[in-house]
């Protein structure tokens, strides 16, 4: 590798030495994330797994009707079969349905009229680049398409992930007032109470795409990042979420669990104050009792670290990236 100006200055000025190569690259990259396999159950030769998922708590109409939510969310056990081993390779040019109520794939489905009436698809979201739009205002827009007459479309325009979060929450809500909408009954007793069919595609259908039906799920089912990736990749085998958005969706889980905690806490102000005593009572119970210092003391005599300075404890030794030069 051929010296650079600055390297040579930095020999010049600094009385140490490079002692290994290094690169600074991935500081201006995601940390990588790596999604863990789900836990598969194989029955009569397929596999399939279940997500459990957490009642919809939620007392704003951030996401839409919370009546709706939490009896949309109570109608649906999330228990998929894996498509691992029928999964073919031209089924990434059509669309898997993610959900009873919503399918997720590329724009060739989104164009394709006979899809749209077989499936009985009422809401059309296009999810595309920022930059892609701008060069092109037409570009991924179901208004253009034939197959959108007499539907509802929308578009969700981002490029990164400080794009996405603001306009997850009002995207989010359009769907379930859509599929609130559609209803036969309200409220709600079954899953097949909903007539509302809501298509969710990008251009290729595996990237941008996938990161809203995640957080779709993740928002209204309560599952964590992970299980939600797993449950759309059980349905459609190539989607290829960035570590970009996988951090993202990290990020979304630890909003989602506070909002619930912040939800939970309003709807526990609101009770009678005799109920409210008895509700933290039972939290009371139910949570461990801390430490004393003695019990603290006494831990680490126990497992053996109240001391340093025996012989048995093990130091790693490392390797310093530089070396002085008059050792």
């Amino acid at each position: 590798m051929a010296e650079t100006a600055s390297d040579h200055l930095c020999h010049q000025t600094a009385p140490y030495v490079q002692t290994i190569p290094y690169s600074d690259k991935r500081l201006f990259e995601a940390p990588r994330v790596q999604v863990p396999p789900p836990s598969l159950d194989y029955r009569n030769g397929r596999p399939s797994f279940h997500v459990p998922g957490n009642p919809y708590d939620q007392t704003s109409h951030e996401y839409g009707n919370p009546i709706f939510l939490r009896a949309l969310n109570a109608c649906h056990e999330l228990a998929m079969n894996h498509m691992m081993l029928s999964w073919h390779y031209e089924m990434r040019r059509t669309a898997q349905p993610i959900l009873p109520f919503l399918f997720l794939g590329p724009s060739n489905p989104a164009k394709d009229m006979d899809f749209i009436r077989k499936n009985g698809i009422t809401l059309m979201v296009a999810v595309r680049s920022s930059k892609a739009v701008q060069a092109r205002p037409t570009f991924l827009d179901p208004r253009a398409f034939p197959s959108s007459a007499g539907l509802s479309t929308m578009t969700v325009d981002f490029e990164y992930p400080h794009d996405f979060m603001p306009k997850l929450r009002p995207t989010i809500r359009a769907i379930n007032d859509h599929l609130e909408s559609s209803c036969t009954m309200l409220p709600m007793q079954d899953i097949n109470d909903v007539r509302g069919k809501v298509l969710i595609f990008c251009e290729s259908g595996n990237d941008r795409s996938p990161v809203l039906v995640a957080a779709y799920l993740m928002c209204v089912f309560g599952v964590t990042a992970f299980s939600a990736i797993h449950i759309i990749q059980s349905q459609r085998f190539c989607i290829t979420i960035s570590d970009e958005m996988k951090n993202m969706l990290l990020g979304l889980q630890e909003i989602i669990k506070a909002e619930r905690q912040v939800s939970i806490s309003n709807s526990a102000s609101q009770l009678p104050d005799a109920q409210r005593g008895k509700e933290e009572h039972l939290t009371s119970l139910r949570r461990p009792a801390k430490r004393s210092v003695d019990d603290v003391y006494e831990g680490d005599v126990d497992n053996g670290h109240g001391s340093l300075d025996g012989e048995d404890v093990a130091v790693r030794e490392g390797v310093a990236p530089f070396a002085d030069m008059f050792d």
